[in-house]
């Protein structure tokens, strides 16, 4: 897929305007018009600041990834919780949320 497509599809999913994106961007609507239809190539200023605006990566603006955001880094300390967590049985993970989302509750009182 065409990152002038992908543009398109967050543009319109998000309910933004091109008239709004274009002032954000610092250019005129007919450029970005343009830029969305193919008409002119993209300069990679403007597929960063496409990428930033709706937090998304290049890479998935441009197809190089299906994901639009880049994967989670974890913490130190956590890729071993992911492992130990992985190693329990459906039940168990279960209690194990069960007890993160009433913790979660009791540090919002």
């Amino acid at each position: 897929m065409s990152y002038e497509i992908r543009a398109k599809e967050w543009i319109t999913d998000h309910d933004v305007k091109q008239k709004k994106l274009a002032e954000t961007f610092q250019i005129t609507e007919a450029m970005l018009s343009n830029y969305l239809t193919g008409r002119n190539e993209m300069p990679v200023e403007i597929l960063v600041k496409l990428a930033r605006y709706f937090h998304i990566t290049v890479d998935y603006l441009v197809g190089l990834s299906d994901e639009p955001q880049p994967p989670m880094r974890l913490r130190e300390g956590e890729e071993k919780l992911v492992e130990d967590f992985r190693t329990l049985s459906r039940e168990q993970k279960e209690l194990i949320l069960k007890n993160i989302h009433f913790m979660q509750e009791q540090n919002q009182r």
